[in-house]
């Protein structure tokens, strides 16, 4: 089963107030275009299907943002990217979630070399990639959130 699914029955079951959002494709590609991307598949995947309809405070205090507030780093994050890799591209990175009202962010990279799809997390601790794809940012956050932080 798909990850984003796997997230989305997870929220149904331990919140009464999740409701998915609608994104069209057509959307998705103004996002690209605005950022000059290519989102990962599995990233469409989870917009078109799970993307809540506004931000989504879950039972493990993470604020899953809704399709509109999706920004990349420059725009929503004023601060130094310790990473010189993510900070590089920063403009190529969007951020989908933050922990408890921003102590740190995840933003998903969206550049053309090694890193397209990865995870970062930004803010709070070292800049870093947590997941090698937003599946396996699912996966590990599922299983236990302390697998990205």
């Amino acid at each position: 089963m798909a990850a984003h699914l796997d997230l989305r029955r997870w929220w149904t079951k331990t919140s009464s107030n999740f409701a998915a959002g609608i994104t069209t494709p057509p959307m998705i590609e103004t996002l690209q275009d605005q950022y000059g991307v290519l989102l990962p598949i599995d990233f469409k995947e989870y917009i078109l299907t799970a993307c809540p309809a506004e931000d989504f405070w879950d039972a493990e205090h993470t604020v899953w943002w809704h399709f509109g507030r999706i920004k990349n780093v420059p725009e929503e994050y004023p601060h130094e990217i310790r990473s010189v890799t993510i900070a590089e591209q920063a403009r190529r990175y969007l951020f989908f979630a933050d922990y408890c009202d921003w102590c740190w962010a995840w933003a998903i990279s969206c550049t053309y070399d090694e890193n397209w799809g990865k995870i970062a997390l930004i803010g709070g601790a070292p800049d870093r990639f947590v997941a090698n794809s937003f599946s396996d940012f699912v996966q590990k956050y599922l299983a236990d959130i302390r697998l990205v932080c």
